[in-house]
């Protein structure tokens, strides 16, 4: 005899079903890479008042150099390298904000601030090229400086925008440097080169407080998700029954109070012989019976009824429903739906032997009745339809108008 073929896949599916949350795993790290960059832009959003102050100090102190002329194109860059880096700053927060990829953004900003570190670097280039005696020098020289010590340090916690700005200063400020001829410019070279890596040394040191901030920050996420996902579980464990998902006695009883429809069905559906399944088979393939049957009723009343509807497992094999009460051929057409789909769970499970029909009782609800009233009278059309020959429904009879209803 066969017994165990599709059946095997859903207890596997039913056990799975029923597995505890995980404990929530090291954060990876792409997501300390999101969180680390979040900080980054949002620092940066911050800092678009200082930068653009550094710009204009920059601008006024240049004006009264003898070389002026010298810094009108590396401060018109400068200013279009600020709204370049400001603009691909913005998209790479969007696409963080929106949980999106980054990896096109990422690379825009990198490209941004190879074109902003240049920038940089050509500002500064004809205070060494071009040296004068006058104050102001101080003052362009001073706030470049100060200027690109704050983005390096800003840039710290993602060494390969800290890079790209590097290279695009070092790359401009050499270039600058040979093509003006300047004289000792390896010297000027090697010794900015120094002073970049030792602010990037500094700023490397701050580096691992503000990653370790950042896994923190996604770990204390994790934890919160996983404790609203236990309450909700525990809430869903609570009010619904493990096995089928449906309700439970309790929250059957809870719920259906807020019904607003004057005139309700109540069903009482009872598993045919169940004894005998669990006997016969096993009480594995009796709880996958229990299973399926609940994913039945949930799917029957979905399509014929709509979302106005609760559904309970009472206890054992015994199940309970509440609709709005329908037109006679309505309620008829509810009941013989899970008469057949509930006896095709046989079909499906391909086990020899197996029947799975169900004996229902209806009766109709008024609200001068109690819920304890109409599952009285519904549990009393069940038993007749059980003492009728079972897979059947029967209808309590509450007035003429009630007849007995009979499925196939």
């Amino acid at each position: 005899m066969k017994r165990f073929r599709k059946d095997d896949r859903a207890l596997v599916e039913m056990r799975s079903d029923q597995e505890l949350p995980e404990a929530a795993p090291v954060p990876g790290r792409d997501e300390v890479q999101r969180a680390v960059l979040k900080a980054l832009v949002d620092t940066e959003q911050r800092s678009v008042l200082a930068n653009m102050s550094c710009w204009i100090v920059t601008a006024v102190a240049a004006i009264f150099l003898p070389t002026a002329i010298y810094f009108v194109f590396p401060l018109i860059f400068r200013l279009v390298a600020m709204v370049g880096t400001r603009t691909t700053f913005a998209r790479l927060r969007a696409a963080l904000e929106d949980d999106r990829p980054i990896a096109r953004e990422y690379l825009l900003l990198a490209a941004a601030l190879v074109v902003g570190g240049a920038a940089w670097g050509a500002t500064l280039l004809p205070i060494l090229a071009y040296p004068t005696l006058h104050p102001a020098r101080l003052l362009v020289g001073g706030g470049t400086l100060v200027g690109m010590s704050i983005i390096a340090t800003m840039l710290s916690p993602a060494p390969r925008l800290a890079f790209s700005f590097a290279i695009g200063f070092l790359g401009a400020f050499g270039a600058g440097l040979v093509i003006t001829g300047t004289p000792g410019g390896l010297t000027l070279m090697l010794g900015m080169a120094i002073l970049f890596l030792i602010f990037i040394a500094y700023s490397h040191a701050s580096t691992f407080s503000h990653r370790r901030a950042a896994q923190l920050l996604v770990e204390n996420r994790r934890l919160s998700d996983d404790l609203r996902t236990s309450l909700e579980r525990a809430l869903h464990m609570a009010d619904h029954d493990s096995l089928t998902g449906l309700f439970n006695r309790r929250a059957f009883f809870a719920h259906t109070k807020q019904a607003p429809w004057a005139k309700r069905l109540v069903i009482m559906i009872d598993i045919d012989h169940f004894k005998t399944i669990n006997d016969r088979y096993g009480h594995a393939v009796g709880d996958v019976v229990l299973k399926r049957i609940g994913r039945v009723i949930r799917t029957v009343l979905q399509e014929e009824v709509g979302a106005d509807h609760f559904a309970a497992r009472l206890g054992g094999e015994e199940f309970a429903v509440m609709v709005p009460c329908g037109p006679t051929f309505e309620n008829r057409a509810l009941t013989d739906m899970l008469h057949r789909r509930i006896a095709g769970i046989a079909e499906q499970m391909e086990i020899e032997g197996l029947v799975t029909t169900a004996s229902l009782g209806v009766s109709v609800m008024d609200r001068q009745q109690t819920l304890d009233e109409a599952l009285h009278n519904a549990d009393t059309a069940l038993y007749r339809a059980k003492a009728q020959g079972r897979n059947r429904t029967e209808y309590a009879l509450m007035s003429a108008r009630m007849t007995t209803i009979q499925s196939a």
